[in-house]
């Protein structure tokens, strides 16, 4: 480690001068994110990399669901170059774990002239005069961290002392939030965020949880085995670059064909050259039900599609035959399809008026799912992230049980999601826990998502538990009063849904901190904005990697300008409060990342686990760090450098897995979690559970169809007749290969690289006489975007394809964001279980008349220009 400390090993001032010199021309007006070449003292960008320096194993930390190897090449304290994984030979069964392009631009976030340098405060801001009407357009102006400590210490403990712990919101979970605990707590937020519908306790229908995909697919090495591989709701090529779309394109080039059921024929269809199932956003529940009666109607004309024994024998709720023992109605799945129960059977006709799905489509996807097909049906979460989709999870599954795809080799029905894209089966390596136990409070509040600020605004909330404890209670409206926002992790205002009403939520408070590596969107509307580390600075850290790799990365320099870690701000705030930094924080950032390095463990092929790294007692000495001394499968300092263990697979070895395949092979000694031990097409508990939420009485125990709240009915203003409505097209919010969610959306390669439109069908662009490359006004009742228009034909008529993750820029007035900011659009509503509803709201667009849009690449980044500060 010696040649490495040395590289990192450089003074402040002389680290600091040479980052910006290094990143200088990325501040220059115009030129800004079109400048790929960085020339610094050391000269050409060339030149440095091929110059010596020590690699260092580096974070790619962000919520993208590829999960890679990143490392960096460290000169003098200056990143020079980047790499991927090389540590072995590439191979199907052994695959190296390459990043993608957000990866390989991770130096322009770390080392970007737009990073956050001092602690700020807003210039009108004071602890007993906030001028909240101020917040997004103010000034800042520099101060010291002891002065930003006694501000924001001030700030905190009036609220805390005149209107207590639950005048004070804060997402949760988070480091420096545990000042906020030990305060006495803060109100937090229930939303559905990623999972959608999928949030609302799936055990209960006798699926995993779905806080990860480990237990719903089959293992990668299955995927070829399946004749037909379905996506739904999916789009792994950006959602979970790397090594998820290299097994699928394993599995092509062996013989497998592949399905795409989206509103758009995406990255990963044509890269899979799929066949294309369209289907609008939001309206899969009819679909799935005209596909389920279809099946039932090619059974009964010539046999052999519908797996009846699997239905008999594993499931219950699917006809009168079979209901579970805690049903209160006498209704079953069966014939609610067949319109017994109100007059409409749900053939592929009735279906195709609601989705728009060609009828011969539905009828060849119901024969495709037949029993005696090898099919694996996969979904992430985008069809579940929708108003009124709470039948999604439990339809979805109906139609796998229908096909018998469940527990066997060749057939699955779950979720291919994130870093557990492709890859089902438990975790075969896991880090250990960093000992940093939480600081427990009796503050319960939790505001829901979609209403997050409107309920501040509204002083009023319903609370119904928490989604992220998987924890739910009969709706009760409470009373609340936000007076403090408190910011560290997450993207809160910029990914929340009514976001404009969320710039006027903080307007309204009286204090808003943030901790901030640049200058965001909530950043922008704080008062006290402090300057955190990138992982890159920080002493190290775990990230989770797909079932067979664990990430580990260490520190690649020295903290910038005055930046410090989420927890050195915690220690400073936790002092100016009074409280014992001990207590808040008993344990150091390095002793926690010994305790995850000591209890890293690995599985092997007979299902045990064991240590993963080898630790000595001169280790945890020249760490100096507490623990025991161990014996595991890798040496510390091999780990530290290599940046991952992978679990070298093949094919016959003892890792393979078949999701629910015990519980096939043996259904009285494995039975699922659900009540009835089985998959519950009839769950009386979800029907209860939503009904006691109070904001709607028309979900069944069984999946059924009824209009969302806002969707495709709602852009007519009669449905019945064809009559469009004021808002007559359907947006959805696609992941975007530009960044992950909100972040690196202020990197200038991937602005030049991905420059963020919108996408609108040939259709209606040439009904709007507009052409690819002309600006277009994006509105409804919620707020107005301006984005250039990307004209395909690939995207279903009447569809509006919006980004997620753009950075709003509201224009002078206030009126249109030029960002493209998709929350500006998605409103505050709520139905069923409260589900944040990304992915199907009513819009209508435009060609807009006002100056034309600048190129993102163009656009100067957000330097936050400090009287006094060094630029």
């Amino acid at each position: 480690m010696d040649d490495r400390r040395a590289a990192l090993k450089m003074s402040r001032r002389g680290f600091i001068e040479t980052s910006v010199a290094a990143t200088a021309a990325l501040a220059a007006g115009s030129l800004v994110g079109c400048e790929n070449k960085v020339i610094s003292k050391e000269g050409s960008e060339e030149d440095r990399s091929s110059s010596e320096g020590v690699w260092v194993s580096a974070a790619c930390w962000h919520n993208c669901g590829g999960r890679c190897v990143n490392k960096a090449l460290v000169k003098d304290g200056i990143v020079v170059r980047q790499k991927t994984d090389d540590s072995h030979e590439d191979s199907p069964a052994y695959p190296q774990q390459r990043s993608c392009i957000r990866g390989h631009s991770q130096r322009k976030q770390c080392f970007a002239a737009d990073r956050l340098k001092y602690p700020m405060k807003r210039k009108n801001w004071k602890p007993n005069d906030p001028r909240g009407e101020l917040r997004g357009k103010d000034e800042w102006e520099r101060i010291s961290w002891d002065e930003a400590f006694s501000y924001a210490a001030e700030a905190l403990r009036k609220v805390y002392e005149e209107h207590g712990p639950r005048s004070v919101l804060s997402r949760g979970g988070s480091t420096t939030m545990r000042v906020l605990e030990a305060m006495g707590g803060c109100c937090g937020i229930a939303d559905t965020t990623s999972m959608g519908t999928y949030c609302l306790d799936t055990t209960k229908l006798g699926m995993p949880l779905m806080d990860s995909s480990s237990g719903s697919a089959n293992d990668r090495f299955d995927l070829k085995h399946a004749d037909w591989i379905v996506f739904e709701g999916c789009n792994p090529a950006w959602a979970s670059p790397g090594s998820p779309c290299y097994h699928f394109i394993q599995a092509r080039d062996a013989g497998t064909r592949f399905v795409m059921i989206s509103p758009s024929y995406n990255a990963t269809a044509q890269m899979l050259d799929a066949r294309w199932i369209q289907v609008r956003a939001g309206t899969d529940t009819a679909f799935m039900l005209g596909v389920a009666y279809e099946m039932v109607m090619l059974d009964r004309e010539r046999g052999n599609v519908v797996d009846w024994d699997f239905l008999n024998d594993y499931t219950v709720g699917f006809d009168a035959q079979h209901m579970p023992d805690d049903a209160r109605l006498e209704e079953n799945f069966k014939d609610y399809l067949m319109g017994s129960y109100d007059g409409v059977p749900k053939t592929a006709e009735w279906a195709n008026v609601v989705c728009g799905t060609p009828v011969d489509d539905i009828r060849w996807y119901a024969e495709l799912l037949g029993k005696t097909n090898k099919v694996m049906m996969l979904h992430s979460f985008s069809f579940a992230r929708c108003h009124d989709a709470e039948d999604v999870p439990q339809l979805f599954m109906t139609l796998g049980a229908m096909g018998g795809h469940f527990g066997k080799s060749g057939h699955a029905c779950g979720s291919t999601y994130h870093s557990g894209a492709a890859n089902g089966g438990p975790a075969l390596v896991v880090a250990g826990k960093s000992g940093l136990e939480p600081i427990e409070t009796d503050v319960d509040d939790r505001i829901l998502g979609p209403v997050l600020w409107k309920s501040i605004l509204d002083k009023r909330y319903r609370y119904i538990g928490d989604f992220y404890a998987n924890a739910f209670t009969e709706g009760e409206d409470r009373d609340i009063d936000i007076r403090a926002i408190f910011y560290e992790q997450s993207a809160r205002l910029q990914t929340s849904p009514d976001l404009m009403r969320g710039i006027e939520a903080h307007r309204s408070v009286d204090f808003v901190f943030c901790n901030a590596q640049f200058f965001t969107t909530q950043a922008q509307y704080a008062d006290i904005v402090l300057p955190v580390t990138t992982e890159w600075e920080r002493v190290g850290g775990f990230a989770s990697g797909n079932r067979e790799a664990l990430f580990v990365y260490t520190q690649v320099t020295e903290p910038l300008f005055e930046a410090k870690t989420d927890q050195e701000i915690g220690v400073g705030l936790a002092k100016a409060l009074g409280l014992d930094p001990d207590a808040v924080y008993p344990l150091s950032e390095k002793q926690q990342f010994m305790n995850q390095i000591l209890g890293s463990t690995v599985m092997n092929e007979q299902g045990d686990r064991e240590p993963l790294v080898t630790v000595t007692d001169g280790d945890l000495k020249a760490w100096q760090c507490e623990g025991s001394s161990q014996e595991g499968r890798v040496k510390l300092e091999e780990f530290l450098a290599d940046g991952c263990y992978q679990v070298e697979r093949r094919e016959d070895d003892g890792y393979g897995f078949i999701a629910y395949r015990a519980f096939v092979e043996d259904p009285d000694g494995h039975p699922l979690p659900s009540a009835s031990g089985k998959f519950e097409i009839y769950c009386q508990w979800k029907a209860d559970v939503i009904a006691g939420f109070g904001f709607s009485d028309c979900f069944k125990p069984y999946p059924t169809y009824h209009p969302a709240v806002e969707g495709y009915e709602t852009c007519f203003s009669d449905f019945e007749q064809g009559t469009k409505g004021e808002y007559p097209f359907l947006a959805y919010n696609p992941h975007y290969y530009r960044r992950s969610h909100s972040v690196l959306d202020n990197v200038a390669w991937l602005r030049e690289a991905w420059p963020n439109p919108v996408y609108i069908s040939r259709v209606d662009a040439e009904e709007k006489g507009i052409v690819s490359g002309d600006d277009v006004c994006i509105y409804n009742a919620f707020g107005k975007i301006v984005r250039t228009a990307s004209v395909l034909e690939t995207i279903m008529p009447g569809m509006v394809g919006i980004p997620h993750g753009s950075w709003i820029e509201l224009d002078e007035n206030e009126e249109y964001d030029v960002g493209g900011a998709d929350n500006v659009l998605c409103g505050p509503i709520v139905s069923g279980m409260a589900v944040t509803g990304y992915n199907n709201y009513t819009c209508n667009f435009v060609k807009h008349a006002g100056d034309p849009l600048v190129p993102d690449c163009e656009k100067p980044q957000r330097v936050v220009d400090l009287e006094g500060a060094q630029r």
